[in-house]
């Protein structure tokens, strides 16, 4: 009965004791996950799919293990951009923050100005972030 009980409490601490993000990913792991390189794949705006209006190409993201950042991609003069800063996982693993000198015009009618983002998922595969402004809530889905 004792190992029964101590199986059962084992069990609803690994299944309710760790955070997960909305959309997937467990908190505990944010900071291995977000090592390396991401590909943006998926944009949204208000929960609408604004992938084929993306005015950036290549946009890459990559994470080092030192805090050291890296924003690269080609606009649509064709013009390479690379630029640095550093990253950090705050407020109990939920906020992302970017600190870098550039922007981007993501669509016609958007800019990417934030430096602070909600995590949405956060695996070993995908990167969602989330940020608001003026006109409403931007998603962005990445991939290694």
């Amino acid at each position: 009965m004792k190992k029964s009980f101590f199986v059962l409490c084992l069990c609803t601490l690994a299944l309710f004791g760790c955070k997960k993000y909305p959309e997937g990913g467990l908190h505990k792991l944010s900071k291995q996950h977000i090592y390396g390189t991401w590909k943006l794949k998926e944009y949204y705006l208000n929960n609408f799919d604004y992938s084929n209006e993306i005015w950036v190409v290549n946009l890459k993201e990559t994470f080092n293990e030192g805090g050291g950042f890296n924003r690269n991609y080609v606009d649509t003069a064709g013009i390479y951009h690379s630029h640095d800063g550093g990253w950090d996982i705050a407020g109990d693993k939920e906020v992302l923050k970017i600190f870098t000198d550039s922007t981007y015009k993501i669509t016609p009618t958007a800019t990417v100005l934030a430096t602070n983002f909600t995590l949405q998922r956060l695996t070993k595969d995908e990167l969602w972030y989330s940020f608001s402004a003026a006109n409403g809530t931007h998603e962005l889905h990445f991939s290694k």
